[in-house]
């Protein structure tokens, strides 16, 4: 699910290929095992002496995910030791006027790049467009920014997305059988392009859309809307989520009905991979899941996008994040036994940073 309001070498112009998904450890190189598309062209930087002065404005840093992306990128940072002499971090606290300022007083403070996770589409455009006229390498990444004055967007693309788990969920049910679908927040355009993505998915074959319900990205939720359906629907062969928390509800909401479990989608909810472990523990597989997150690493992308750029190198306008498809097959990489449910698992962060993080 999206995280708005409410996972050693310098990008250089290569790195705007698609680079595969490795089957490492979901601690190693996070870039490594993601697919990367390039759009908009290539972007070039203008050579600066290190050491660099980086800048991010996170516009609500009070959820987990922000707290493990703000950690990926203070790890990315000391892995460059003295080429980054500094990291200024201000955090608006859910403001947009806030984040406004932040974004002022971080070009006073002369930074050579600000990162910047948006609180609005729109109302940032002219601060970043300043930025970038005054020479600051300026990336937004995980919500986007409308129009062009900055100097490169690192994002995931939710239509496509769910049209992945959408595929992902038609193939598990080879083709035929009837689905309901579990969104977040009433209203919000992230479950919005998804479920579009997965409808498009759907679409001309033997998939039939049961139902469709709104379940906040919280497991309770889903459980109590899950329950619902599979009291007035006996025959859901398939359930399409945006989000770990809903997938890991329907199924406590099945479980507890005695139903069988059946194939479903979401994201990187270690709560979800333990929910699998324990139901399948000593026998088959309990069921099937296809998971992508909305990596916290994209600001380590980000921050290696900046470097470039303050290197004099090139990277793409956008570079569009298609994180790699979690399964019973490769689960084993990114399950975090020890650490709570609400753990995202597609991560470049180590357990003990996590366990800080979610003490």
């Amino acid at each position: 699910m999206p995280h708005p309001l409410p996972r050693r070498r310098l990008l250089a112009a290569a790195a705007g290929a698609a680079i595969l998904a490795a089957p490492a450890r979901a601690a190693a190189d996070p870039i490594a095992r993601a697919t990367i598309t390039p759009q908009g062209g290539m972007i070039a930087g203008t050579a600066r002496p290190a050491p660099w002065r980086i800048g991010f404005s996170d516009g609500y840093g009070a959820t987990p995910w922000r707290a493990m992306c703000l950690a990926a990128i203070r790890q990315e940072v000391a892995s460059h030791g003295p080429q980054i002499a500094q990291l200024l971090v201000r955090d608006a606290k859910g403001s947009v006027s806030g984040q406004i300022s932040d974004i002022t007083a971080l070009i006073r403070a002369r930074v050579d790049a600000i990162l910047c996770i948006p609180n609005s589409p729109d109302a940032l455009t002219a601060g970043l467009a300043d930025a970038t006229a005054q020479g600051i390498v300026t990336i937004p990444f995980n919500l986007p920014v409308r129009g062009e004055h900055w100097s490169s967007y690192v994002g995931t693309d939710p239509a496509q997305k769910g049209q992945a788990l959408g595929a992902w969920l038609a193939a598990a049910l080879h083709g035929k059988g009837g689905v309901v679908g579990l969104g977040g927040v009433p209203g919000n355009p992230y479950t919005a392009a998804c479920w579009a993505g997965a409808q498009l998915a759907f679409k001309g074959g033997g998939i039939t859309v049961l139902h469709f319900a709104d379940a906040w990205w919280q497991r309770d939720r889903a459980r109590a809307v899950m329950a619902g359906l599979a009291a007035a629907l006996p025959n859901i062969a398939g359930i399409w989520c945006d989000g770990g928390q809903d997938a890991a509800g329907a199924l406590d909401a099945l479980i507890t009905a005695r139903r069988p479990l059946v194939p479903v989608t979401g994201d990187d909810y270690n709560g979800l991979l333990k929910l699998y472990a324990a139901a399948s523990a000593g026998r088959a597989p309990a069921f099937d899941f296809g998971l992508m997150s909305e990596p916290s690493w994209q600001g380590v992308i980000a921050l290696r996008a900046a470097m470039t750029l303050l290197a004099g190198g090139s990277v793409a306008k956008r570079q569009m994040v298609l994180p790699a498809m979690i399964t019973p097959a490769n689960y084993a990489a990114y399950i975090r036994p020890r650490l709570p449910d609400g753990v995202l698992v597609d991560t470049a962060l180590d357990d003990a940073t996590l366990g800080r993080i979610f003490a």
